[in-house]
C-alpha cells in the first residue's frame, strides 16, 4: 500500500512538472500565432448572417506551402469582397483570429495560387 501511494505521488509530481513546462497561457490568446497554423484566403461572397448577427464564411484557404484546406470562421462584421485574410487555425478550436493583409504580404506559394 505504501509503495502504491509513493508511485502515485511520483506520477502526480511528474505530471505537474510537465504541465507547468508545456503550459503557456500566452498561447491561448486568439491573436497569438504561437502553436497555430497560419492560412491565407481571399474573401469571396458576402458571408451568411446568422441569428446572432455574425457573418459565417467557409472558404478555400492555403498554408505557407500553398497546400489547400477548406476552413470556416465567423466575424462580427461583413468582410470586404476580394480582401486577403490571414487566419490563425488550431486543431481543436478552429479559426481563432483573422486579420486582413495586403497581397504583397502573402507567401509566394499563396500568391501563385491567386495569380492562376
Amino acid at each position: 500500500m505504501k509503495k502504491t501511494v509513493q508511485v502515485l505521488g511520483l506520477i502526480i509530481v511528474i505530471g505537474a512538472c510537465l504541465w507547468m513546462f508545456f503550459w503557456d497561457s500566452e498561447k491561448l490568446t486568439p491573436e497569438n500565432s504561437a502553436g497555430k497554423n497560419i492560412y491565407y484566403t481571399m474573401i469571396t461572397g458576402l458571408g451568411i448572417q446568422d441569428d446572432n448577427g455574425r457573418y459565417n464564411y467557409e472558404l478555400t484557404s492555403y498554408n505557407v506551402k500553398g497546400n489547400e484546406r477548406r476552413l470556416g470562421f465567423s466575424t462580427g462584421k461583413q468582410l470586404r469582397e476580394g480582401a486577403y485574410v490571414q487566419l490563425y487555425h488550431t486543431l481543436l478550436r478552429g479559426v481563432t483570429h483573422w486579420e486582413e493583409v495586403a497581397f504583397e504580404e502573402l507567401p509566394e506559394a499563396v500568391q501563385g495560387r491567386y495569380r492562376q
